[in-house]
């Protein structure tokens, strides 16, 4: 009997043996559920270490030495090993895939707006509806940023296509109540930007709405927000900028800097302007910095100044353009001419380029929301230079005296600015001789002469740029 149950009870010792450690291990592994994008934490007093079966499955984080964080990645089911000071845990992670309907209400649940909806399209939720202000536009944003990852996880789509209805509330406010901006709506795009859009009268009306939307949009714009415009006129507006180019002696620099403060203006509106004497008193600051002395009136007291200045003969008129424009555009204009400059432009190859000299002067206008017009000015005066010249081949290549400078100022519609300092040298000499005498070595000297003759001038500009509408 021994030997015939002998082979019986070493299988069941066997067998026993190699259950009895899978039967510990299941009692030992603890249930762990949870959905893709969820995460859970875990107390693990003296951390020591931790490991994942199935990495793609969930994901495990540690926090110091006392906690765990478990992240569910994608559906499917792993273990989890975590040593402590108590000794090695298992844990039994089941990833279920996270369902439309859940995130649905999670979505609901953190945004908290009634006027907020949210709808299930296919694997997709679109988020729609109107908040009151760019503030809550921005939060729900932030609560969608959120759901990404869990979205991400579960292989779902999530649209934000929620609106600001009003998204400057007091700049609306104040847009629709006057009847010239009533058709004016400002709106913020998903990057943040503020776009301005519809129709008003002329751009002078434009430039108001936008300097005010300027003003309040700080709140509402993103980091790297803009104001774009896309307001429509009803109107072209164009700026007409009359420009009167004049060379003035010493003597007229003075006078135009003391007469144009030299108005007296009464309470009936009309002004008394007293007559220049030249010549007048000399100015502290210098030729061409008596238009500097302190302010003006540029408008009513300029026109008959400069044609006081032009008949007593101590001034001449160069050139008087009339230059119009679109805003914001640069307007060009030169009286002079061009010299051929030579340069080689490849081996044994010579090139000609042609340079501008004379008077030349550049301007960008601008129109301001409160009607007055911004003008960026770059007059230059220039003359040819041949003393200063280069020769080459037997010709002479003259050099440029240049005398420029660049400003940016601000007028009323149809007020002038003079600008001046711009100084003009030039030096002649004149030889009168007896032909062929005046030309003999050393007693040729007997038979000529020669003058010279010095000249200094400023060229003054007077611009005066108006609004034409139509």
């Amino acid at each position: 009997m021994y030997h015939l149950f002998r082979p019986a009870l070493t299988v069941l010792a066997a067998v026993a043996v190699a259950a009895a450690p899978v039967s510990a291990s299941a009692e030992a592994s603890i249930p762990m559920t949870m959905r893709t994008g969820q995460s859970l934490i875990v107390a693990t007093p003296q951390l020591s270490r931790v490991a994942i079966g199935d990495g793609k499955i969930a994901g495990v984080t540690p926090v110091g030495n006392s906690e765990i964080v478990v992240s569910g990645r994608t559906a499917g089911r792993t273990s989890l090993l975590v040593w402590t000071s108590s000794g090695r845990r298992t844990y039994d992670v089941t990833v279920t895939e996270q369902s439309l309907g859940n995130l649905r209400q999670m979505l609901l649940g953190a945004i908290a707006d009634p006027d907020i909806h949210v709808d299930e399209f296919d694997r997709s939720l679109v988020i729609t509806g109107n908040v009151l202000n760019g503030e809550r536009l921005v939060h729900v944003g932030e609560v969608v940023s959120h759901f990404d990852a869990v979205a991400a996880a579960g292989k779902f789509t999530v649209v934000n296509a929620v609106s600001v209805a009003r998204p400057l509330g007091p700049l609306q406010t104040e847009l629709a109540g006057a009847p010239e901006t009533a058709d004016v709506r400002v709106d913020r795009d998903v990057k943040g930007n503020l776009i301005v859009s519809g129709q008003v009268h002329d751009r002078t009306t434009a430039e108001h709405v936008l300097g005010r939307v300027r003003a309040l949009a700080g709140p509402y714009l993103a980091i790297d927000g803009k104001v774009v415009d896309r307001i429509e006129t009803a109107t072209v507006s164009q700026v007409d900028i009359k420009v009167y180019i004049l060379e003035v002696d010493e003597t007229a620099l003075r006078q135009l800097g003391v007469n144009l403060q030299s108005a007296i203006f009464h309470p009936d509106g009309t002004y008394t302007l007293s007559t220049p004497q030249f010549p007048a008193v000399e100015s502290p600051l210098g030729v061409g910095k008596a238009l500097n002395i302190g302010s003006f009136f540029r408008n009513v007291t300029l026109a008959p100044t400069l044609n006081l200045i032009l008949t007593s003969g101590h001034a001449r008129l160069l050139s008087s353009p009339d230059l119009v424009t679109m805003p914001g555009r640069q307007a060009d204009f030169l009286v002079g001419g061009q010299i051929p400059i030579p340069y080689a432009s490849g081996p044994q190859q010579i090139a000609i380029q042609y340079k501008d000299f004379g008077v030349k002067l550049q301007v960008t206008p601008t129109i301001l929301g409160n009607g007055g017009v911004e003008t960026i000015i770059a007059p230059e005066v220039s003359d040819l230079d041949f003393a200063d010249g280069v020769s080459l081949n037997g010709f002479v290549i003259p050099a440029l005296k240049t005398s420029r400078l660049s400003t940016d100022v601000v007028t009323k519609s149809g007020e002038s600015i003079v600008m001046g300092g711009l100084l003009r040298r030039i030096e002649q000499r004149t030889v009168d001789k007896i032909p062929l005498l005046g030309d003999l070595p050393i007693l040729g000297k007997l038979f000529r002469s020669t003058r010279y003759q010095n000249q200094q001038t400023d060229v003054v500009f007077v611009m005066t740029p108006q609004i034409l509408t139509r």
